[in-house]
């Protein structure tokens, strides 16, 4: 209620700091499908897009420019500081992949439909989503909205990939860090009680060097 929203399944469209990405045709392809399954089902759908600074887009994508029609919930958002709320309040998240966001993402156990990627430094974090299977590439706004089709019409595959985004979110990493280190220090200590030699230390930072946790490839 804080953000504005209706209680009711949520697509979330995000562009970005600089709202990169093609977002206009994107919320004009997701929103068509929405109205359209609306009309279809009697279903109540709403989407949330975050422009960030792309003031152009959000002026075209809000009333009076943009008439989404009565069957769908639509609420266009600027800059944003508080993307964690909306994600919680949504359903499927459409973005480009970015680390910070797919982080955040699967901390939120959101599915993510990515829709760009930079080459060689965020192109690694598409297989990364889809093999952890809470999300996919869809490189076209009509391929993106077919599969938020495709999602809300199966509930246990969404919920699926759900719990699948937060498994993928390693929630426990920093405590597992830091029982990690915990260990080795003990270890250390008690190769010195021993009169461990040089060799020991070698090897336990060899053994902090080789310690990695987190999401993957971003």
């Amino acid at each position: 209620e804080s953000l504005g929203l209706k209680d009711m399944t949520t697509v979330l469209i995000v562009g970005g700091g600089d709202g990169m990405g093609g977002i206009i045709a994107q919320a004009q392809a997701v929103g068509e499908k929405l109205q359209s399954l609306a009309a279809s089902t009697n279903e109540n759908y709403q989407m949330v897009v975050v422009c960030g600074n792309n003031k152009a887009a959000q002026t075209t994508l809000s009333p009076p420019q943009t008439n989404w029609g009565a069957d769908i919930e639509v609420n266009v958002q600027g800059f944003v500081n508080n993307m964690d709320e909306y994600m919680r309040a949504s359903d499927i998240l459409i973005t480009k992949a970015g680390p910070g966001t797919i982080a955040e993402a699967s901390i939120c156990g959101l599915p993510c439909i990515l829709s760009s990627f930079l080459p060689g430094q965020e192109e690694g974090n598409v297989p990364y989503v889809e093999e952890n299977g809470f999300g996919c590439y869809r490189g076209s706004v009509d391929g993106m909205a077919e599969t938020v089709q495709e999602w809300l019409a199966s509930p246990s595959k969404l919920e699926q990939m759900r719990d699948n985004a937060l498994v993928a979110a390693r929630p426990d990493a920093t405590l597992d860090i830091a029982r990690e280190l915990a260990d080795m220090v003990y270890v250390r200590k008690e190769e010195l009680k021993k009169g461990g030699g040089a060799n020991s230390k070698k090897e336990t930072q060899t053994k902090t060097k080789s310690i990695q946790y987190g999401m993957g490839p971003f």
